[in-house]
């Protein structure tokens, strides 16, 4: 009754309400998802509100020094709740019931349980359906909960963000989900991090992880999908046939996930561990110029949605070498080397091409500055405000 009362009110005043859920965006700690959800947010900001309309953030704490700066028609909702799981299943079902916005706008593809179907006014973004491509790279109960809060969203959103075409196809072809409750709202990097660092102020951070300039990089949680010991294989290759004296190095940046023990085991047994280095967890301060001094960018994932560390290191200026798996081939198109992730051999003479040929890398890091240039947090911004009120 309550939540009638209050969408009656809106109604009569004509004021249309988004309520956007701001909790992953407002993690200490992102990957993709949290940055996706703050970025979009942060651009969202910039985006001219129309006089009836208004938008408030749900967080459970309250919003860090960057969110909680908010335009006119902004104010920001903290919904507490005392435990460290459920706020989203339990609280934001709650506040869903009881004071409803116009349309709910959920980043990620987890949407409370007692959301109102798509009559409601839902909006959510699912990244990827990898779970249902590649079981084999997901923990038995992780993959459980990704299966069931996707079936979630896709029964309750009336229209569905995605990153990419691919993971459109992959929603109409494994979900049934018809093609017009899908709207493509590419990602995009934050070119105030991302950008390409002089030598010079990129060196304080070589120097602090002990790193000269002779080395690979890759960045990402440290399991399974991203396809971890194929690269060390690779690497393995590329360092025998560069022989004794080879300075080049491969660095891991992320946290340890889902079959990291068997990467673990694969960097002890090789016979050139002193030259795999893992960093664990860098925030993207660090993560920038990194890359920027990298030899390659190296992104060899069995699975992917869209894959913005493609764009980060197109922003760098550095060589991109990444897996040819349908979202890379959409985004990345020919401003990268792409191989077949399943081939250590194809790697390793990525790796060797990069080295020796000058003329490829110019050409490369060429392309991807023109390619990197076509997308941005403010068109998908934009397109993210159309599907909000075509909702309304």
């Amino acid at each position: 009754m309550e939540s009638d009362l209050n969408l009656l009110t809106t109604q009569v005043t004509g004021e249309i309400v988004y309520g956007i859920d701001a909790s992953s965006a407002n993690k200490e700690k992102r990957t993709g998802v949290e940055n996706y959800a703050r970025e979009l947010i942060q651009a969202l900001k910039a985006q001219p509100l129309k006089e009836q309309e208004r938008v408030i953030l749900y967080s459970p704490t309250v919003l860090d020094v960057e969110l909680s700066v908010l335009p006119a028609g902004w104010r920001s909702q903290i919904l507490k709740w005392p435990l460290n799981r459920g706020w989203m299943a339990f609280r934001m079902s709650w506040e869903m019931l009881r004071r409803r916005p116009s349309v709910l706008f959920v980043p990620s593809q987890s949407l409370p349980p007692l959301t109102k179907g798509r009559s409601g006014g839902v909006l959510t973004t699912i990244h990827d359906v990898a779970f249902a491509r590649r079981p084999d790279l997901y923990d038995p109960a992780v993959r459980r909960r990704l299966k069931r809060v996707t079936k979630r969203a896709i029964k309750k959103a009336s229209r569905i963000l995605v990153p990419s075409e691919a993971t459109k196809q992959d929603l109409v072809d494994l979900y049934r989900v018809a093609a017009d409750r899908i709207v493509v709202t590419p990602e995009a990097v934050n070119t105030k991090v991302f950008h390409v660092y002089p030598p010079e102020d990129a060196r304080a951070t070589l120097q602090q992880h002990r790193l000269g300039t002779n080395f690979f990089l890759t960045v990402g949680r440290l399991e399974k999908k991203k396809n971890l010991t194929t690269l060390i294989r690779a690497f393995e290759l590329f360092k025998t046939r560069r022989g004794v004296g080879d300075p080049f190095e491969l660095i891991l940046v992320g946290e340890p996930g889902y079959g990291y023990n068997e990467i673990k085991k694969y960097i002890e047994l090789s016979i050139h561990k002193e030259f795999i280095r893992t960093l664990g967890y860098l925030p993207d301060t660090e993560v920038a110029p990194l890359m920027s001094a990298a030899t390659a960018y190296l992104f060899p994932t069995w699975y992917e949605g869209f894959g913005i560390p493609n764009l980060e290191a197109m922003a760098e200026g550095t060589t991109l070498v990444t897996s040819d798996i349908p979202a890379h081939l959409e985004v990345v198109g020919d401003a990268g080397l792409l191989i077949p992730p399943g081939e250590p051999e194809a790697w390793a003479h990525a790796m060797e091409r990069v080295v020796k040929e000058g003329s490829l890398r110019a050409e490369l890091v060429q392309k991807g500055k023109q390619r990197v240039s076509g997308f941005s947090w403010s068109k998908t911004a934009a397109m993210t405000l159309d599907s909000l009120r075509s909702l309304v």
